[in-house]
């Protein structure tokens, strides 16, 4: 029961940035797709980093965190915007 569980988490975790990345690249905002992939990006890093030396945090929870929320939430956002930003090119040569 707790594979599922842990599955579940890191499929919502890659998922939820994975339609919001496609939507805002396609939308054209960039620019908040790039800020909220930096933010996950740090968050992942820091994680790592906490994982591994006296930070104020359980180094055992730091890597959990990392593991199955950031990877897979990075994942989906470079994904996203990826996919959003081939939709948009579509879009652009149609008109």
């Amino acid at each position: 029961m707790s594979q599922l569980l842990v599955l579940g988490l890191m499929l919502t975790c890659a998922m939820l940035p994975f339609v919001l990345m496609t939507k805002l690249m396609r939308e054209g905002q960039s620019g908040l797709a790039l800020t909220i992939i930096s933010v996950i990006g740090a968050t992942l890093v820091i994680f790592i980093y906490a994982s591994g030396r006296p930070f104020g945090v359980d180094p055992i929870f730091a890597m959990t965190v990392a593991m199955l929320a950031c990877v897979p939430a990075l994942l989906g956002c470079i994904a996203g915007a990826l996919l959003g930003w081939l939709l948009r090119r579509q879009d652009d040569r149609k008109v």
